[in-house]
């Protein structure tokens, strides 16, 4: 049967949830708490639950969704059921979206036939890549931390930088600094009040070259070398910095990247990461 969940249920969606997404259980608790959630119990046992949220998504107007089925009970039409669900209480919603986007995994299981045959068509993917070697050489770069001083040359630097990738899968805008202004505002106060004290700044002989944000449970995100830089080999120095900071602390270095983005993932299997995990998302329209 199918039943909204209850606060006493979260623990258990979050671990079943966790044993199909290489996702960090705060992250996957994260979801379940915003979200609206739905469960299909059987025997007082939970076998599969599907989320979703009006909030998420980043992109005005458009829901987030997640389906899941523990996997010794596919094949029964769980998922469809569970799906169907979510999609009625989309429709019944005072907040109807105009989109609707899901992010399943692809190196295995059914996801990608079962949002296809839904007409959901996926935007872009992303790879889960963990580094498996030791400590190595440490850059010859200048590290500092970031001020509210670098913000615009931090901004239109990360901007340069992603342009290419951005534009490769038609992410728009761009350029991150063409963002509306409301959006732009939410970001630097994220970077000023959250992220302050995890962004490095590179320079070289004085002059800024790229920039990375190391958070405290070993992930790496925001890796940029600005485009006049490039090709220089800093972007392996700014990896080596995070791979090194991240293993003194005890912790194994991990990393999300584009699945489009072939340089970077070039970069970092050259510094010894391997892929675990990739997943697509994927978007249709809400009609």
């Amino acid at each position: 049967m199918i039943r909204q969940a209850q606060s006493k249920d979260k623990e258990t969606i979050v671990t079943m949830i966790g044993e199909g997404m290489l996702w960090r259980t705060e992250e996957i608790g994260d979801i379940v708490e915003k979200a609206t959630v739905y469960i299909w119990e059987e025997n007082e046992q939970i076998i599969g639950c599907c989320t979703y949220d009006l909030n998420s998504s980043g992109e005005d107007g458009t829901a987030e969704i997640y389906v899941y089925t523990r996997p010794d009970h596919r094949k029964r039409g769980i998922g469809s059921r569970l799906f169907e669900k979510l999609w009625l209480e989309l429709q019944q919603h005072e907040e109807k979206p105009t989109a609707v986007m899901a992010t399943y995994r692809v190196d295995h299981g059914q996801g990608a036939d079962f949002f296809a045959k839904r007409g959901f068509a996926s935007i872009w993917g992303h790879h889960l890549m963990k580094y498996t070697g030791e400590i190595g050489p440490e850059p010859t770069l200048d590290v500092r931390k970031f001020t509210e001083s670098d913000m615009d040359m931090y901004i239109q630097s990360q901007s340069d930088a992603y342009y290419e990738v951005r534009k490769g899968i038609d992410l728009q805008p761009y350029r991150l600094a063409d963002y509306p202004e409301k959006t732009m505002n939410a970001w630097k106060k994220w970077l000023l009040n959250d992220m302050r004290e995890d962004i490095y700044l590179f320079e070289h002989e004085g002059v800024f070259v790229g920039s990375l944000i190391i958070t405290g449970h070993g992930e790496v995100y925001d890796v940029f070398v600005d485009p006049v830089h490039q090709g220089k080999g800093y972007g392996k120095e700014l990896v080596r910095f995070f791979v090194n900071r991240t293993l003194e602390k005890g912790l194994q270095p991990y990393l999300v990247t584009g699945t489009h983005n072939e340089p970077a993932i070039a970069l970092y299997e050259r510094t010894g990461f391997q892929t675990f995990q990739t997943t697509t998302t994927a978007k249709r329209d809400f009609a």
